[in-house]
């Protein structure tokens, strides 16, 4: 569904707590967002957190020397730290460099730290996501990560990216310990790594206590071929909420 659909269609259902993916620029409009808002607020609903449709673009002004394309790129996610403070979502997810590039990642890690300091002046958190096609999907660029910013980067833990960059999950909890802020949580199985909570093989007696400790947000994320109804989606969020 188009974003405002879809948000109207979860707020008939008792889940309180969303992600916000902006799918063009057109949702970036004050207009636009404003009836995002009008639908939260109607349904007594929180935004967790906002995903950029940009986020394949990232590389491309983060992971750069090219002085302007940094600075159009800063202008742009302006626009969206501006749409998190309008929907009053603490938190903007960050994907960032590609794993394939030549880019330092030194440099890198100083992009994303003055970026970092842009969102705060809307009162809104950056977090790097771990995404395998990205380099900080993996262990070691995490913990590089805090080193080179000073420990004060901030993280968005997503399980079935984890699962393909076989990553295991609690040694990547152990590498952004004490700065996850925000999770997307999903299940598995043999045939799919990324099912709806509650429908796979998944540890969560384990794991869940674990980013509970952490004080982060959770939200179920899942690709649309990933489950078929609303009603499973709403199931899953019972299903983490009962631990």
């Amino acid at each position: 569904m188009e974003t405002e659909q879809a948000l109207l269609e979860i707020s008939l259902s008792e889940v309180k707590g969303v992600e916000v993916f902006l799918n063009t620029f057109r949702e970036l409009e004050p207009e636009y967002l404003s009836r995002l808002k009008s639908i939260v607020k109607q349904s007594e609903m929180h935004v967790l957190a906002v995903h950029p449709f940009t986020s394949m673009m990232e590389s491309f002004f983060f992971a750069s020397s090219y002085g302007t394309r940094f600075e159009d790129g800063v202008a742009l996610y302006r626009r969206y730290f501006e749409a998190c403070r309008i929907l009053e979502a603490p938190i903007l997810v960050f994907h960032g460099d590609y794993k394939n590039t030549a880019y330092p990642f030194e440099a890198y890690c100083k992009n994303y730290s003055a970026l970092q300091c842009v969102g705060k002046e809307y009162g809104v958190a950056l977090c790097q996501e771990n995404v395998v096609r990205c380099k900080c999907g993996f262990l070691e660029q995490i913990r590089r990560m805090r080193e080179l910013t000073d420990d004060r980067a901030e993280f968005i833990l997503d399980l079935k990216q984890a699962r393909r960059a076989e990553n295991h999950v609690d040694a990547l909890l152990d590498a952004m310990k004490g700065k996850i802020r925000h999770a997307h949580l999903s299940d598995f199985d043999l045939d799919c790594d990324c099912l709806p909570p509650g429908e796979g093989q998944e540890a969560w007696a384990l794991l869940l206590p674990r980013l509970k400790r952490e004080a982060c947000s959770m939200v179920v994320e899942l690709y649309r071929d990933g489950f078929q109804t609303k009603q499973q989606l709403v199931n899953a969020v019972s299903f983490i909420e009962s631990y």
